[in-house]
C-alpha cells in the first residue's frame, strides 16, 4: 500500500463512523467469487488501559474501505481489495472489553495500521449495570 493511500485510509478511518458493533460471523456482500488478491493479518496487544490492534495488509486496498467490527470481545477487520472484492481478517479475541469512542489510529514503522482502543472500566461492586442480567 502506498504511503499516500495509507495516509488517506487512516484519515477516512478516523473521520468516519466505520467502527461498528456487529456480528463478525456475518459475511459481507461478495462482488465476485474470485479470491481476493490482498490479505489482512491482525495481532492484539494489551496495555494497562488500552487494547491495540495491529493490522498488517498485503496487497492493495481501496482507500477508506477498512471497517472494524465487534461482537462482544471478538473483532474482525473488513476491507475491499483494489478490485473491489471483500477481504476479511480472521476473528481475534480481545483480552478486555473496549470502548469504540475515542479510538485512535496510527501507522508503525512497518506501515501496519495500529488502532488503539480504551479498555472499558471494570464495574464497581454494587454498580447497577453490573447487577443487570
Amino acid at each position: 500500500m502506498s504511503r499516500a493511500a495509507a495516509a488517506f485510509l487512516l484519515s477516512v478511518l478516523l473521520m468516519s463512523p466505520q467502527m461498528s458493533i456487529s456480528d463478525p460471523g456475518v459475511a459481507s456482500d461478495d462482488r465476485s467469487s474470485a479470491p481476493a488478491s490482498a490479505t489482512l493479518t491482525v495481532s492484539v496487544t494489551e496495555t494497562p488501559d488500552a487494547v491495540r490492534l495491529r493490522i498488517q495488509a498485503s496487497g492493495e486496498f481501496e482507500p477508506g474501505s477498512v471497517d472494524l467490527q465487534f461482537a462482544g470481545r471478538k473483532a474482525v477487520v473488513l476491507a475491499r481489495d483494489a478490485e473491489g472484492r471483500p477481504v476479511r481478517s480472521e476473528p481475534v479475541r480481545l483480552p478486555a472489553a473496549v470502548i469504540e469512542e475515542g479510538a485512535s489510529a496510527t501507522y508503525d514503522t512497518e506501515d501496519a495500521l495500529v488502532i488503539t482502543l480504551r479498555k472499558r472500566p471494570a464495574a464497581a461492586p454494587g454498580d447497577s449495570e453490573a447487577a443487570a442480567p
